[in-house]
């Protein structure tokens, strides 16, 4: 069992906001703006370009694209005079390009917006955010378009933390931590277990085995219990709870009054059974909250 040390009060300096300036990005950079606010940080606004290898007639000319996405900025950035901020124009794949500014800027949270697209557009762009949440090397905040909860005040009263006990959770856990000790919040942890009876592999070391479901319950509450750390004082007592059902769906529904949902995700090619390919993406997508991803190049 990975252990958890009492977590610093979270810091954020410098935020990065990544949009295409083509999806409804409102409620994202609503986010983006209030924490900047709150925490007194510096806000850069980004629009990666895809490289165009060579141009055709039919194809957009690369310094009108460029211009263009500088204007769309400059327009979309107009609300962030009190804010020390700046405008990036970055070229090639999404997340090697924020990979690069987070080295570059010292980003210390990106914020980026899922949209609500069909067909390949939704794969394609599914694949985009869940990478940059999956590889970036600082905690990425993902809005979804269906984000209700998020006050004017940016003040979270109540914070969800999903674990499967992984080594991944560590990264992530001192966040929900310390976020529910500064803001006073409630803070549930939720652990999911598959339905009982149900057939499943060879457990992983420190995951739960198929036992009988009063035994799941009672191991996984002592798990989650130990979660917090020892002499740490909340505001208020913590909610363990063990579920069984579909991973995702199961956090969607335990999460629809949180004010944030906090995972700790596995990198891509290394992922199991409970926060798995294409999981943590349909919470991102899908929750009424925004998703706080930390993942296993952040180490605090």
């Amino acid at each position: 069992m990975p252990t958890t040390i009492a977590p610093p009060r979270i810091g954020l300096r410098n935020i990065l906001f990544a949009t295409d300036l083509e999806l409804p990005a409102h409620a994202a950079l609503f986010c983006a703006l209030d924490l900047a606010r709150r925490y007194g940080a510096a806000l850069y606004t980004v629009n990666v370009l895809p490289h165009l290898p060579f141009v055709e007639a039919a194809q957009p000319d690369p310094e009108q694209m460029k211009l263009l996405a500088m204007q769309k900025l400059a327009a979309l950035t107009e609300p962030f005079a009190d804010i020390k901020h700046k405008e990036l124009i970055e070229q090639g794949e999404v997340p090697e390009a924020l990979a690069r500014l987070v080295e570059e800027y010292d980003i210390d949270l990106i914020v980026i917006g899922t949209g609500a697209r069909k067909g390949l557009e939704k794969l394609l762009l599914g694949s985009i955010a869940e990478e940059v949440f999956r590889t970036a090397a600082c905690p990425v905040l993902t809005v979804g378009p269906h984000v209700t909860h998020w006050e004017i005040d940016g003040k979270l009263r109540r914070i969800l933390f999903a674990t499967d006990f992984g080594i991944e959770s560590v990264h992530a856990l001192p966040y929900a931590l310390s976020l529910a000790e500064s803001n006073q919040a409630r803070l549930t942890l939720l652990h999911v277990a598959p339905e009982p009876g149900t057939p499943l592999p060879e457990p992983e070391p420190g995951t739960l085995p198929l036992l009988d479901p009063s035994e799941v319950v009672a191991s996984g509450e002592k798990q989650l219990h130990s979660l917090i750390p020892e002499g740490m004082a909340l505001w208020h007592e913590p909610e363990y709870l063990v579920q069984f059902g579909p991973t995702a769906e199961t956090i969607l529904r335990i999460g629809q009054d949180a004010d944030l949902i906090v995972l700790g995700v596995k990198r891509p090619g290394m992922l199991t059974k409970h926060l798995g390919a294409g999981v943590a993406y349909k919470i991102a997508c899908e929750a009424l909250s925004p998703v706080l991803s930390v993942g296993p190049r952040y180490h605090g």
